[in-house]
């Protein structure tokens, strides 16, 4: 009886996991998408959903910086604004929600060419303060999925 249920338990999870890959292939399609209409695409989940695997898979010339790194938030947040002058294109921000203080000047960036899509990916945990931050400083001028 045991051996059945170990059986039945690994096949239930090779099902899982197809669904899964299948799950990467819709978003990535749903990312495109909002990325063709919006300057900036902001992935939201619960910890260890895919985000960070998802921008890792961004073709190469997506700059990437993350923020549970110190040198890339050194980097980024030495001076917000002028980050943004000197990358105003393709560039992902993983686990945003750690620099609030980056919004603004997300913002202004993409005032300075609002028509210009496909320009900023943010990831973030799900949490109320990354939402109501989005909604405050970032309504209108980014898709969130």
């Amino acid at each position: 009886m045991k051996l059945q249920n170990r059986l039945l338990f690994t096949l239930h999870f090779k099902s899982d996991t197809f669904n899964l890959q299948g799950m990467y292939r819709h978003i990535q399609a749903r990312i495109d998408e909002a990325l063709s209409l919006f300057p900036c695409v902001a992935l939201l989940g619960v910890r260890q959903c895919g985000k960070t695997t998802l921008i890792n898979n961004l073709p190469r010339n997506w700059k990437q910086y993350d923020m549970e790194k110190v040198s890339d938030r050194e980097l980024v947040l030495r001076d917000p604004d002028l980050f943004f002058r000197m990358n105003p294109q393709q560039v992902a921000i993983d686990e945003a929600q750690m620099v609030p203080e980056l919004f603004p000047a997300l913002r202004v960036a993409i005032d300075d060419d609002r028509k210009d899509p496909k320009r900023f990916i943010i990831t973030g945990s799900s949490s109320p303060d990354l939402s109501r931050k989005i909604s405050e400083s970032l309504a209108g001028k980014i898709a969130t999925l």
